[in-house]
């Protein structure tokens, strides 16, 4: 998505008087990371060269798919919460008028994405995008930009536990939430621009946002406010990603473990094997499982995944990326991810028309992901060398601006 620039270190919270801010590049590679995880999702490739039948599926490939499967969205809602610290100060938060025209900022761009999201649902022949969620967690995150990082952490860890436990009873006992109500003609409801036209479908829409998709926002809150915790750290302090990638590597080995308890000792993995060879009655999961990672269970039904995604997300984040491109020999050799990144709205929405309108139907081979990976690779350096950013990046830029200007920074320019 088109991302502000993070405050420098050191700034403070003041409506008075904020220096120019820089980008760190390394946010916008794990963004292209993200998307070219979630890109490889909806291809889900079946041969190398040409597309094969689902069970002659090279095993290589049917390992990307499951290390993907759940790990780029995690990563791109992470991204999310990070992106609004952000756009409201990141290490140094807003307060006063400028604060209030950020949470109006945001408030558009929600609009603006929904709209976008709308477009493409109706371009692919899609009936929900990615993009209309994120939409509903920018609006989630607006009363929640003033929370201190250790409240923001508080509140993830506590959800991070109780939402997926309360998706998997949602799922095994009572799947008729899980399903979006028909409208109140019976039928299925509009999607795409038509939706606009038709208001009683907008309850059916509500409904599947916040519990269709996969349980897609209860599991996106928890990392959302890891990543607005996240975003309110000095990320540019060696010591801050110092100390943020040991928590990583603990957050990943805990969860690891926690996972590995469950399916061996406490027996979720016998348990799920003969739910599966089950023949009759309803298939109801062992309790045990929710404490296991994919592919052993949902991503939305895992207790360990969120804190999962997030270790990951640091380790790679602080430990990785952010720290190797701020040595200039790196920013060049990495410049297409990077400059990928920060198209990633553009690319994300694209790539869903392209694959419905002119990639044809599934089955469909790795040839199809890799040219449309390279394409973005090697175009987004060359467009970011004349235009600043990418046609729906600008686009949502320039009516967010129009619609809520920064007056108090007009104010001080006039007096200067």
């Amino acid at each position: 998505m088109d991302v502000p620039h993070d405050a420098p270190p050191g700034a403070r919270p003041t409506n008075r008087s904020r220096p120019p801010r820089r980008r760190l590049p390394g946010l916008d590679a794990v963004r292209a990371l993200a998307i070219v995880g979630m890109v490889y999702m909806h291809v889900s490739p079946t041969g190398w060269l040409s597309p094969a039948p689902a069970r002659d599926t090279p095993a290589a490939l049917e390992w990307v798919q499951h290390a993907v499967s759940g790990r780029s969205m995690s990563l791109f809602v992470l991204m999310a919460g990070i992106s609004v610290a952000l756009m409201t100060g990141g290490p140094a938060p807003l307060d006063g008028d400028r604060l209030a025209t950020a949470r109006k900022r945001l408030a558009i761009r929600a609009a603006m994405l929904l709209l976008i999201s709308l477009c493409v649902d109706q371009l692919s022949g899609m009936n929900l995008s990615i993009l209309e969620f994120y939409a509903v967690w920018l609006l989630v995150l607006i009363p929640l930009v003033r929370l201190r990082p250790g409240t923001l952490l508080a509140a993830a860890g506590v959800l991070g536990a109780a939402l997926p436990a309360f998706c998997f009873v949602v799922l095994n006992y009572g799947r008729t939430w899980a399903i979006s109500p028909m409208n109140t003609a019976g039928a299925e409801p509009a999607f795409g621009l038509t939706l606009l036209l038709n208001p009683q479908d907008w309850l059916a829409k509500g409904h599947q946002l916040l519990l269709g998709g996969g349980f897609q926002t209860p599991y996106a809150i928890p990392l959302l406010l890891a990543g607005l915790a996240i975003g309110r750290l000095d990320l540019r302090s060696p010591a801050v990603r110092g100390k943020m990638a040991c928590c990583g590597a603990l957050l990943v080995a805990a969860s690891w473990l926690v996972s590995w308890v469950a399916l061996v000792p406490l027996g979720a993995e016998r348990a799920l094997a003969a739910m599966m060879e089950s023949t009759g009655g309803p298939m109801v999961q062992p309790w045990a499982s929710v404490l296991t990672l994919p592919p052993h269970q949902l991503y939305a039904l895992s207790i360990p995944m969120a804190p999962m995604m997030t270790g990951v997300g640091l380790l790679l984040l602080l430990a990785g990326l952010v720290t190797l491109l701020e040595r200039p020999g790196w920013q060049p050799a990495l410049r297409p991810l990077t400059a990928a990144g920060s198209l990633a709205l553009t690319w994300y929405a694209a790539h869903q028309v392209f694959i419905e309108r002119v990639a044809g139907d599934p089955p469909y081979a790795f040839t199809l992901f890799a040219g449309m990976a390279v394409f973005a690779f090697v175009v987004s350096p060359l467009w970011l060398r004349w235009i600043r950013r990418g046609p729906l990046e600008w686009l949502v830029h320039r009516v967010t601006v129009m619609v809520a200007p920064d007056r108090t920074a007009a104010a001080r320019h006039k007096a200067g």
